[in-house]
């Protein structure tokens, strides 16, 4: 049997708000090719502007898979060990991990303003510890962003 329930609230009212993020540039960031244990990539820097009309909290996803020949499997193995350090002007660290760890951070989100605006910095490694594991192995990575209208809930 469905439940129902319902309440009235007295008093309250409604509103819209658009909530919504522009990044820049829209191309590739980088593309390390053949990354050895121990190297690092940098990349150029990410703008994520609030252009909505209320202020936002945003968070950012890896949607990561193998690139052929690479199997579903090895490419797991990769993005356990590839690491990805992204960090917001001034000197705030959003996210320090693997690549497959990338999922809903930062945790709590990342306040903007409205209008104001993000520069995000991406550094790719590959520690010096994975030895040949991931040798020949091959990962496509796109940077998914969500926002929603503060305050979280």
């Amino acid at each position: 049997m469905p439940l129902t329930a319902s309440a009235t609230v007295s008093g309250s009212t409604a509103g819209t708000a658009d909530v919504a993020l522009t990044l820049s540039p829209t191309t590739t960031l980088f593309s390390p090719a053949n990354l050895v244990p121990g190297q690092v990539v940098g990349s150029p820097q990410l703008q994520v502007a609030n252009t909505g009309t209320v202020d936002e909290y945003y968070f950012i996803f890896a949607d990561w898979k193998g690139v052929s020949p690479t199997t579903a499997t090895e490419a797991q193995v990769l993005a356990d060990r590839l690491n990805i350090y992204i960090e917001a002007s001034p000197s705030t660290v959003l996210y320090n991990g693997n690549i497959s760890g990338l999922y809903n951070q930062p945790a709590s989100g990342r306040l903007l303003i409205s209008p104001q605006a993000d520069l995000l910095t991406f550094v790719v490694s590959l520690p010096d510890t994975v030895g040949s594991i991931v040798q020949n192995l091959d990962l496509s990575v796109d940077l998914v962003f969500t926002a929603q209208a503060s305050p979280l809930a």
